[in-house]
């Protein structure tokens, strides 16, 4: 029997932590299984619904997690995309799982691209791997789903122990949440510098950071 892993991310664009891609699999038999859980549209998922079939999802498979920090983020930034950095975490998750099949979430617009992308970054011979990657395969194939609720999971207790840490609900960490926006400008204000979980390479904290340093130059003008 064919074992059929998925693979997705959660956090690719915040400009406050971790980006986290998730892989799950499971044996090609179990996928009705995996379905009937309810796991498809998993980012439509409550966050307390999430986290139960985090738990019961393992019952047909195995979770694989792979962590990008900010600090790593910024410094691979300098010489990749972020598709390109997602290139590796997909491709990490690939050499641990060693599948027949994989289901991916496709990033970018030419799916053959980033499937051939993918397969040379794995330390494993894909040469007889099945390959599928579409836009929006979290809403399409449960096993992604399944990835993407491992992943987003993961994501999400990230974000709530940085926020245990700072002592600031700063929201989602996503440039368009103002919360965050203010924890930033709050924290370079009050400390001299970004939280070391900003990505300093997204233009949201260079903006802060550059508007921060007019506002110097203006007071003492």
């Amino acid at each position: 029997m064919a074992r059929v892993l998925g693979i997705d991310e959660a956090g690719r664009g915040p400009v406050v932590g971790s980006m986290f891609i998730g892989g799950f699999m499971v044996q090609e038999e179990d996928l009705d299984s995996l379905e009937e859980l309810g796991v498809k549209d998993s980012k439509k998922l409550s966050d307390g619904k999430r986290e139960r079939l985090r738990e019961r999802i393992e019952e047909y498979g195995e979770a694989f997690c792979m962590e990008f920090t900010a600090e790593e983020i910024d410094s691979m930034s300098e010489e990749m995309t972020i598709n390109d950095i997602e290139v590796q975490g997909f491709s990490r998750v690939l050499s641990r799982a060693d599948p027949d099949k994989v289901y991916m979430d496709l990033p970018e617009p030419d799916a053959q691209s980033f499937i051939d992308k993918v397969s040379r970054a794995a330390n494993a011979d894909t040469s007889e791997t099945e390959f599928i990657a579409e836009h929006g395969a979290d809403d399409t194939f449960p096993v992604v789903s399944a990835a993407s609720i491992v992943a987003k999971s993961a994501r999400e207790e990230h974000v709530e122990s940085l926020k245990e840490k700072y002592g600031y609900d700063f929201a989602s960490g996503y440039p368009h949440d103002e919360p965050t926006i203010e924890f930033l400008k709050t924290f370079l204000q009050q400390e001299g510098r970004l939280p070391e979980e900003a990505r300093r390479s997204w233009s949201t904290a260079q903006r802060i950071l550059d508007e921060a340093g007019q506002e110097s130059l203006d007071r003492y003008q």
